[in-house]
C-alpha cells in the first residue's frame, strides 16, 4: 500500500512535469529567444539543449514504463512482499559441498553477486537484456537510473553468468552429477509438496471466503427484513389515520348535504299562542263537568290513636 502511494505520487509528478514541458505559451521573451537561435553562434547550444530535452523525455518514458510495471505487479498480487523489488538473495545450500566444481562455481557466483539479476531490479535487468547488444549511450536511454559504468559492469557480469551456465550444462550432459540429480529430485518433491500445500490453502481460503460471503449475505437479508418490518409497523398508524380522516371527511360531507336538504324556516303566526293544541282538544272531548255523580270516598287526614276519643 505504501509503495502504491509512492508510485502514484511519482506518476503525478511526472505528468505535471510533462504538462509544464508541453503547455508553453509564446511570450515576447520567447520570441526574442527564437530570433537569437537563428544565429549560428547560438544554434549549436540550442541543438545540444534539444538533444538533452529528448534524452530527458526518453528517460521520463522509461520511468513511467517502470512505474507502470511496478503498479501492475502490486495489483496482481498485493500481498507480495516488498523484497521482490530488490535483489534476490540465495541462502546457503548444504548440498553445495557435494556438487561438482562447475555447479558450485555458478551457485557461489550467484550468491556473491546478488542472485540471477546481478543485484539489479528485475525490471532493470529485463530492460538490460533487451538492449544488451546496443551501445552504452543507447542502453542508457532505457536505463535512466543506471550510469554507463554500472551498465558496463552488469554487461561483464552477464557474460560471466552465461559462461558459468554453459559449463554447468556441459556437466549435466556428461552425467557426472548423481548428487545433483538427487538434489533435483528432492527439490521436485519439495516443490510438489509445496504445490499441494498451496492448493490446499487456496481451497481452504476459498471455502472460508464463500462461508463469510454467505454469512454476510444472510446478515444483509436479515437486516433488510428487519428494516421492512419496522417500516411496515411505522406505516400502520399512518394508514389508520388516513382512513379515519377519509371517513371523517365522508361523514362531514354527508351531514352537510343532509343539513342542506332540511328546511328549518318557520313562518311567524301570532294566533298560534292562544290556539289549543290537538292533544288538548282530544282531552277535552272525553272530560266531564266537575261535581256530577256519586261521591264514593272522602279523604280525611289521619288521626293518631292516642287522640281518638278526645
Amino acid at each position: 500500500m505504501i509503495l502504491q502511494k509512492q508510485l502514484v505520487k511519482i506518476n503525478n509528478g511526472v505528468k505535471k512535469f510533462q504538462k509544464h514541458l508541453t503547455d508553453v505559451k509564446p511570450s515576447p521573451e520567447c520570441k526574442i529567444f527564437v530570433l537569437d537561435v537563428k544565429e549560428p553562434a547560438t544554434r549549436l547550444f540550442f541543438e545540444e539543449y534539444s538533444k538533452e530535452e529528448l534524452t530527458c523525455k526518453q528517460e521520463v518514458v522509461a520511468y513511467e514504463r517502470k512505474f507502470k510495471n511496478w503498479s501492475l505487479l502490486v495489483k496482481s498480487n498485493p500481498k507480495l512482499p516488498a523484497v521482490i523489488f530488490s535483489s534476490v538473495f540465495f541462502k546457503a545450500n548444504p548440498f553445495n559441498k557435494d556438487l561438482p566444481a562447475e555447479v558450485k562455481a555458478l551457485e557461489d557466483f550467484l550468491q556473491k553477486t546478488g542472485g540471477p539479476h546481478g543485484g539489479w531490479d528485475q525490471f532493470d535487468h529485463q530492460a538490460f537484456l533487451r538492449v544488451r547488444n546496443t551501445k552504452l549511450k543507447e542502453a542508457k536511454l532505457y536505463l535512466p537510473s543506471k550510469t554507463q559504468e554500472e551498465i558496463q559492469q552488469h554487461k561483464d557480469w552477464h557474460q560471466e553468468l552465461l559462461y558459468l551456465q554453459d559449463k554447468k550444462r556441459e556437466v549435466e550432459k556428461c552425467g557426472e552429477m548423481p548428487i545433483f540429480n538427487k538434489m533435483i529430485s528432492v527439490d521436485q518433491e519439495e516443490r510438489r509438496r509445496q504445490l499441494e500445500l498451496k492448493m490446499a490453502l487456496e481451497e481452504y481460503l476459498r471455502l472460508k471466503r464463500g462461508k463469510e460471503e454467505e454469512q454476510e449475505k444472510r446478515k444483509r437479508e436479515k437486516e433488510q427484513r428487519e428494516w421492512e418490518e419496522k417500516r411496515r409497523e411505522a406505516t400502520i398508524p399512518e394508514i389508520f389515520q388516513s382512513r379515519f380522516q377519509r371517513f371523517q371527511s365522508l361523514v362531514s360531507e354527508k351531514l352537510f348535504g343532509f343539513l342542506l336538504q332540511m328546511d328549518g324556516h318557520v313562518n311567524r303566526d301570532p294566533s298560534r299562542l292562544n290556539r289549543p293544541t290537538k292533544g288538548w282538544e282530544e282531552r277535552m272531548k272525553h272530560s266531564e263537568p266537575s261535581g256530577q255523580g256519586p261521591m264514593l270516598q272522602m279523604f280525611h287526614r289521619a288521626i293518631p290513636s292516642w287522640r281518638q276519643g278526645l
